[in-house]
C-alpha cells in the first residue's frame, strides 16, 4: 500500500520555498484547537502551512464527522483559488488546528508574483495533484469497500515495519483514538471498536499496552 495515500500528509521540507513565501506572504499564527475555516466561509487567499498540523473535516446531517486529511509543513490550502481566474472560493470543509499553526497567507497580488517562480509553481501543482490522488482513492474506497476493509487498509498504511521489535508485529506510525479512526474511515466509534476486537480475534492485529500492532503475515495477505 503506497503511504502517499495515508490520511497524514507528511511534511515537505523546501527551504527555498519557505524563504520565498516568508518574503512575500503575510504570516498568521493560529492557536491550537481553533476552527479557522468553516463551510460557507469566503476564501480570498491561498494558505501555506509553515509549521503545525491542520485537520480538514466534514459533518453529515446527523453530526457524524469524516476526516478528509491532515496537512503538515509545506502543504497548501485552497491552492487552486486563482488558477481559474476567480477571486474567491466558498469553503466546503472545516479546517482546525490540531497543533499551534503558523500559516502564510497569499492574496492575488502576491500570487501573481510567486507563480512566476518555478519553485512555488511546482510546489503548488504537487500539492493539488497529491490531494486529488488521495481523494480519488478515498472515493473509490467508500464506494467499493466495506467499512471493515477500509479499516484494515488504514491500519496497513499506518503500519511501521521499521519500529517492529520482533519483525512479526508492526506498530502504527500514528496513534489514534477509536473516534479519530471512525472519522477517517467514515464510520462511528462503536463500530470501530467492534471491528478492532474482531480483527484481534482473527489474528490481524493485537493490542499491547493500549497500542495496536499489525501482523506481518496479514499485511502480506492483503
Amino acid at each position: 500500500m503506497d503511504r502517499e495515500y495515508c490520511v497524514n500528509f507528511e511534511p515537505r521540507e523546501n527551504e527555498e520555498l519557505k524563504l520565498l513565501i516568508e518574503r512575500y506572504a503575510r504570516r498568521e499564527d493560529i492557536p491550537q484547537g481553533t476552527y479557522y475555516v468553516k463551510p460557507g466561509d469566503i476564501l480570498r487567499e491561498i494558505s501555506y502551512l509553515y509549521t503545525g498540523q491542520s485537520a480538514h473535516t466534514m459533518f453529515n446531517g446527523d453530526g457524524q464527522e469524516k476526516l478528509s486529511y491532515i496537512l503538515t509543513d509545506g502543504w497548501f490550502l485552497a491552492e487552486g483559488l486563482f488558477s481559474d481566474g476567480a477571486d474567491i472560493r466558498i469553503a466546503e470543509r472545516y479546517s482546525w488546528a490540531r497543533t499551534p499553526l503558523t500559516l502564510y497567507r497569499i492574496d492575488r497580488n502576491v500570487y501573481r508574483t510567486l507563480i512566476e517562480k518555478p519553485v512555488f509553481r511546482n510546489a503548488l501543482i504537487n500539492s493539488i495533484s497529491a490531494k486529488r490522488a488521495y481523494l480519488q482513492r478515498e472515493l473509490e474506497s467508500v464506494i467499493l469497500e466495506r467499512t471493515k476493509d477500509r479499516l484494515k487498509k488504514l491500519f496497513i498504511m499506518l503500519s511501521d515495519p521499521s519500529s517492529s521489535a520482533d519483525g512479526e508485529w508492526y506498530p502504527l506510525s500514528h496513534d489514534y483514538y477509536h473516534r479519530d479512526i471512525a472519522s477517517i474511515i467514515g464510520s462511528n466509534r462503536v463500530t470501530v471498536s467492534r471491528f478492532v476486537s474482531e480483527l484481534a480475534q482473527e489474528g490481524f492485529l493485537r493490542v499491547v499496552n493500549k497500542r495496536i500492532q499489525i501482523s506481518k503475515d496479514h499485511i502480506t495477505d492483503c
